[in-house]
């Protein structure tokens, strides 16, 4: 009706998803969300000792034969916690910002060292079955956030706190719990997958400011193909779509600015060939809709 006020949710981004499942891209980090949503319903069905118990990882196990939890424990998430669906939200907000930078090919083989390389290293150790076991989505979301945290000093979380700071404080959380748990298999992987990220993420052209961390062959520095630029929100991108942003509408204008960053962020990383069509297609539409054409 004329007259009223018209309201309209922000377009769903567009991502560079292994596959489609109607509008949804389903990427590596929605495909492990789902799994985990999946691993509470065999939670429910099975209980804690039947086949969700084959997911969790347990050190002694591995050694036993059972491989397959090398690669499988982070998607037990069992429902015993409000918590564990804030970690899945968590998880898919941090995970496709990373995916998004370095691209999804790239982004899983990073999660995939991650979950196998502690893991494996922690089931050499002579660990119990209580002590030498992890599971869950957490400890890869804690270990993305880091990663995010350190490739953007600059980025705030709520009151203006800065990310690294929230990182630092969950992983020192993290490492108390399990100390006082006595849960030592779940901090050397935790600790592990920090690390082995961390790694990655530089060959991959983030946390460049962090020096002490070695490029190997010289590393996939960011491309020099573009000039950085300050765009808003304290992050940097490419000069090829630099523009007027502030006139974007307020409404929509977050989430454009935010989905137009990750493409920024991905071209920095690995230049522009990086980007898939559709994604190419993005970029154009959002440069031209920020800029009020």
């Amino acid at each position: 009706m004329p007259g009223r006020y018209q309201f309209s949710l922000p377009e769903r981004p567009s991502r560079d998803g292994w596959f489609r499942i109607g509008t949804v891209d389903v990427t590596t980090t929605a495909l492990l969300v789902g799994l985990g949503v999946l691993s509470m319903f065999v939670y429910a069905i099975g209980g804690a000792g039947g086949l969700f118990s084959d997911l969790i990882f347990y050190g002694p196990l591995v050694r036993d034969g059972e491989v397959w939890r090398l690669v499988l424990w982070p998607i037990a998430n069992p429902p015993t916690r409000i918590w564990v669906l804030l970690t899945l939200a968590f998880f898919w907000f941090v995970g496709h910002r990373i995916e998004d930078t370095i691209g999804r090919k790239r982004f899983t083989t990073m999660i995939l060292l991650m979950t196998i390389v502690p893991a494996a290293l922690v089931s050499l150790m002579d660990f119990t079955v209580d002590t030498g076991q992890a599971y869950g989505l957490s400890i890869l979301a804690i270990a993305l956030l880091v990663i995010f945290a350190f490739d953007s000093p600059g980025a705030v979380w709520l009151f203006n706190i800065p990310l690294w700071v929230l990182a630092a404080v969950f992983v020192l959380l993290d490492v108390l719990q399990y100390l006082g748990n006595r849960m030592f298999g779940a901090l050397l992987v935790e600790l592990g997958a920090i690390i082995i990220g961390s790694l990655t993420a530089r060959q991959y052209g983030m946390l460049n400011d962090l020096d002490f961390i070695p490029r190997f062959g010289g590393g996939a520095k960011r491309s020099k193909a573009v000039k950085p630029a300050k765009r808003r929100g304290g992050g940097t991108g490419s000069t090829v779509v630099a523009g007027p942003w502030a006139g974007a509408d307020t409404m929509h204008g977050a989430a454009d600015q935010m989905e137009l960053d990750g493409l920024l962020d991905k071209i920095s990383a690995s230049g522009m060939d990086s980007l898939s069509r559709s994604e190419k297609a993005r970029l154009n539409e959002l440069s031209k809709k920020l800029r009020g054409r």
